[in-house]
């Protein structure tokens, strides 16, 4: 974590030991290497006593930390949205199917149910990684595994043209899976 590294390089930069800083700011020498090895993180009362220790702002000491923080907050937010994505996917699909068992009303309520949550998930993905500048699956996906923004290299057009694609293709398997479902397990017929 940054803090941790901040307060090796700051502690070092000025001399002084684990104890002296420990002594200075009334603790044991023993919370600063916890500390500093990243097992516990100083309370808000120590980190203002560090910030007058050592001359830095609470904002330089700890905002690596908290960019570190809100990267894995992000992360999990992701995951959990890809995760809930998916499950409205198969969702929708499995309530097409339940056209066999359930009246056709209540079936394509489920249906639109699903599917709309679906692409609320999707829109909110959509803008959630935008911010972050994750314009890709494949950027996404890098994410997700290094917790690094992979450098974009597709300029804005080239962008327009891969959504506009990706929807259109999207909506062809869609369609076409919808079909699929509808004459061979539902028996429509055209």
């Amino acid at each position: 974590m940054y803090v941790t590294n901040q307060l090796i390089h700051l502690r070092k930069q000025f001399g002084f030991t684990q104890t002296d800083v420990a002594n200075k700011i009334h603790v044991s020498r023993q919370t600063v290497s916890h500390w500093e090895n990243g097992r516990t993180y100083p309370d808000i009362q120590s980190l203002q006593l560090l910030c007058d220790l050592y001359g830095v702002s609470l904002d330089d000491l700890v905002n690596g930390d908290i960019q570190s923080m809100r990267g894995k907050l992000l992360k999990r937010g992701i995951q959990w949205q890809i995760f809930g994505i998916l499950i409205c996917v198969l969702f929708t699909y499995l309530s097409l199917i339940s056209m066999r068992w359930l009246p056709a009303g209540i079936a394509m309520m489920l249906v639109a149910v699903f599917a709309t949550l679906g692409v609320v998930l999707s829109i909110t993905l959509t803008t959630k990684t935008r911010n972050f500048e994750l314009n890709t699956y494949q950027q996404i996906l890098h994410y997700l595994k290094t917790g690094e923004v992979a450098p974009n290299q597709t300029g804005t057009k080239q962008r327009t043209v891969v959504i506009i694609f990706s929807a259109l293709l999207g909506a062809v398997v869609g369609l076409i899976l919808t079909l699929l479902i509808g004459i061979y397990l539902l028996g429509w017929s055209f």
